[in-house]
């Protein structure tokens, strides 16, 4: 029972460290150089994205050429199978993009920045790189929703194709959903391609730290 006490004083000691509040120095380096870090890192999770949805897209378009090229019933199932695999990828990143609308739960303001910066740098990493992935996420958001059954609709017709019979009968209209899924493939890379040179709101949040500087700490520490 004593050794469960003491854990729990140490865990309680160790979490009261590192939520510490923020010094003047720490807070204006954080501002100039961390920042920066921070944003970094969401876009360049967002540039990962981006690369496997235009893997999946490639991928699908070498499955339709193969597709043109069968000869047997195995080669056809092998190219469907390939085919199904690229688009369940990019069906699993665009899931990915909007459900991630959700995790941010805080609007980022002076107020919240300022909190914070009181509860330790941990708390305002999160905000803000919470508010970041949000802010991405939600601008490219139309183009993710309208992506998502288009892309999908490509099952439908993995079902039912399985041997060069049903290919040569289902031919134009894969090779259509695929065109179809494609373009939306597009549409979601060349938005987010956009955003993320973009979304970056460096000048926003820099702000929101220099007006905790400017109220708290002294003229030499700004």
């Amino acid at each position: 029972m004593k050794k469960g006490l003491l854990f729990t004083l140490v865990f309680s000691a160790i979490g009261l460290l590192s939520a510490q509040k923020m010094t003047c120095e720490e807070l204006k380096l954080y501002r100039d150089v961390t920042l920066l870090s921070i944003l970094d890192k969401e876009t360049a999770k967002a540039k990962q994205q981006y690369d496997a949805l235009m893997t999946a897209k490639k991928n699908a378009e070498n499955q339709i050429k193969a597709l043109q090229k069968a000869k047997s019933n195995s080669e056809v199932q092998m190219a469907m199978i390939a085919l199904k695999g690229a688009y369940e990828q990019a069906t699993s990143i665009l899931s990915a993009f909007k459900a991630a609308k959700g995790a941010m739960k805080v609007a980022v303001s002076v107020a919240t920045v300022a909190e914070k910066i009181n509860q330790g740098k941990g708390k305002l990493d999160v905000l803000l790189a919470d508010n970041e992935k949000a802010a991405l996420v939600t601008a490219i958001e139309n183009e993710v929703i309208g992506a998502i059954p288009v892309v999908s609709n490509v099952y439908n017709l993995y079902k039912t194709v399985v041997d060069i019979k049903t290919l040569n009968t289902k031919r134009n209209g894969l090779i259509a959903e695929v065109n179809k899924a494609n373009a939306n493939l597009d549409k979601v890379c060349s938005k987010l391609s956009s955003v993320m040179s973009g979304v970056k709101r460096v000048n926003d949040y820099q702000y929101y730290i220099s007006d905790y500087l400017n109220k708290y700490c002294s003229s030499k520490k700004k």
